[in-house]
């Protein structure tokens, strides 16, 4: 939960004219003490209380309604994540030029876990292509008091977007089947707000109580199991080490049902040697009983050879381990993998590469780098981006002939 802090302090602030830079400028001004505040604090997430706060885009004062500290791990950094709300849209371009786009709420993401800051890009990239993330998302610069903070990732809020399709409930899963944050617009729902919570919480708690096509049939109404499906697919291809919370629900009113459709988030952890469970018992789902994971042959010995990479949440687990579930996943899994091939993968990293350069560019800018968990240089991106090119061209193959009828 976010902590107003309305501290009344010092409204000196430094009107700054915006320098051309390698993209669109987001700057922040707030007071030197709020500034001071800022990059000292650590592991709270805020509201930034200072009364002549004031957000730019590209040199133009923004209808701010609210500007939050937020994120877990960024919190403890100097280069804080932040949550934006705003009274009229931010008016931006799409990542090709060819769009306009509209927002009132957006992440700005710091990225400082991320040494070369290109994990999530090439993440929801993929995810894009594969039709699992509808979110907007592009690199942007931020800026506070006319120094700049360095390369951000703007990302669409998932709870505008949920509003936007017309859902009425949307939660960030937690550990153990549980809800960290929740949104709910009585405009638009159809059911009283903790029907929706009970729905999610349903979905879980039966779980033991079905298996083959019975389980199929049950989950298909609580969740869009083709979504679903591919969301894991993804993170078996990408090799996802963080899980079981990286994942928004927003609930769809269809003929039927209501479905919880899946909106990926924070792919910063890809590329893992192994998946989070191995080592991590205390967020293992304990539906099925006490789980323990020593190793990743602990897991082959639970699932076998599947093509599911973390079985760390119990609703992965159910449909890793029942043949039924997992027969009609791998049926999602191949056509999703068939619409992809390694030239999508060189052309994404030619993109995110376009998109970078002028970042990689600006030597401020990478010093800034020094602040985060490990820092990063144009030198190390460029291997980074070749390796990880490679890798992902090998694991899509990989997955091709493990998928051939």
């Amino acid at each position: 939960m976010a902590i107003v802090m309305p501290l009344l302090l010092c409204s000196c602030y430094k009107e700054v004219e915006v320098d051309d830079g390698p993209g669109e400028v987001f700057e922040l001004s707030v007071s030197p003490e709020w500034e001071d505040l800022i990059y000292s604090s650590k592991d709270t997430g805020y509201t930034i209380g200072d009364p002549g706060v004031v957000l730019r885009f590209n040199g133009r004062a923004l209808d701010l309604k609210e500007i939050r500290i937020r994120g877990r791990t960024s919190l403890d950094f100097r280069r804080k994540s932040y949550a934006v709300k705003l009274d009229h849209p931010v008016v931006l371009e799409s990542r090709d030029g060819n769009e306009i786009i509209r927002m009132n709420r957006f992440k700005l993401i710091s990225l400082c876990m991320d040494y070369t800051y290109i994990n999530n890009r090439v993440a929801f990239g993929l995810m894009e292509q594969a039709g699992v993330m509808p979110l907007f998302f592009k690199y942007v610069e931020f800026r506070m008091n006319g120094e700049t903070q360095g390369i951000y990732f703007l990302v669409e809020d998932p709870e505008e977007y949920f509003r936007e399709q017309g859902a009425g409930y949307i939660l960030r899963r937690d550990y153990h089947h549980g809800i960290e944050d929740s949104e709910y617009d009585p405009g638009l729902a159809v059911w009283p707000r903790e029907d929706y919570k009970n729905h999610f919480l349903e979905m879980y708690l039966k779980l033991p109580d079905f298996q083959g096509e019975a389980l199929h049939k049950f989950l298909g109404q609580h969740v869009d199991l083709k979504l679903y499906f591919r969301k894991m697919g993804m993170d078996y291809l990408l090799r996802n080490g963080d899980y079981t919370d990286e994942i928004y629900l927003y609930a769809m009113a269809e003929k039927d049902a209501v479905r919880f459709k899946p909106i990926p988030w924070d792919y910063d952890d890809i590329f893992s040697a192994v998946p989070h469970e191995v080592g991590r018992s205390w967020g293992i789902g304990k539906l099925f009983g006490d789980r323990v994971y020593h190793s990743v042959e602990d897991i082959q010995e639970e699932i076998g050879e599947r093509m599911v990479f973390s079985i760390e949440d119990d609703l992965d687990y159910a449909i890793a381990r029942d043949s039924f579930m997992y027969a009609r996943y791998e049926q999602v899994l191949a056509d999703m993998i068939g619409e992809i091939e390694a030239r999508d993968i060189s052309a994404l990293f030619d993109r995110v590469k376009d998109e970078l350069t002028p970042f990689y560019g600006e030597e401020e800018m990478v010093l800034l780098s020094q602040y985060d968990r490990y820092p990063t240089s144009l030198e190390l991106w460029q291997n980074n981006m070749d390796e990880k090119e490679s890798l992902l061209k090998e694991r899509l193959e990989f997955m091709k002939i493990r998928l051939k009828p």
